[in-house]
């Protein structure tokens, strides 16, 4: 068992210093007010011991949680720039949605596929062959802002650490 800390055991010493002088010469006299005050003070220490420490327990595990999160986030991918890509193929699914064929112009050997889901105003409706999409980080770094060529936004794009996290999920 660890023993009570002085920050822990502080009050009931201030309380038992504070009270026992002031009234020492009665409690010389009086054998049964002296116990009295002996046990309100212990009591007063069995009771208040576990809040103390309970609350310095939890002081210490919310300190590990905060620097455990400052450093995973500090660790999370940022979303760097990315050339514009080419539009090299255009497929609707059957579920309504679309799939995008991308390719680096500068690079033929990066391609990318982007999947949209289907939905009422989907933006890759009006996405053609032969269009060039532009990939612009967003200022936190949480992914990219895909647009056409005529800076109309189609989508977000997050980063896989992003996407990861419960925030990006739709409701």
């Amino acid at each position: 068992m660890k023993p009570i800390s002085l920050l822990a055991a502080a009050p009931l010493l201030a309380l038992a210093v504070g009270v026992a002088p002031a009234q020492a010469q009665y409690y010389s006299k009086h054998p049964v007010a002296s116990s009295v005050l002996i046990t309100s003070v212990a009591s007063l220490a069995v009771v208040t011991a576990p809040v103390w420490l309970t609350s310095a327990g939890l002081g210490k595990l919310h300190d590990g949680s905060a620097r455990r999160s400052r450093i995973a986030h500090a660790a999370r991918t940022k979303a760097g720039p990315l050339p514009p890509l080419t539009v090299e193929r255009v497929e609707q699914q059957a579920d309504g949605g679309f799939q995008v064929a991308l390719q680096n112009p500068q690079a033929p050997d990066d391609l990318a596929v982007l999947q949209w889901p289907a939905r009422p105003d989907n933006p890759a409706a009006e996405v053609k062959v032969g269009d060039v999409l532009a990939f612009e980080p967003t200022p936190a770094g949480a992914g990219w802002t895909v647009a056409a060529a005529d800076g109309t936004a189609l989508a977000f794009l997050p980063t896989a650490d992003a996407a990861a996290d419960n925030l990006s999920e739709r409701f």
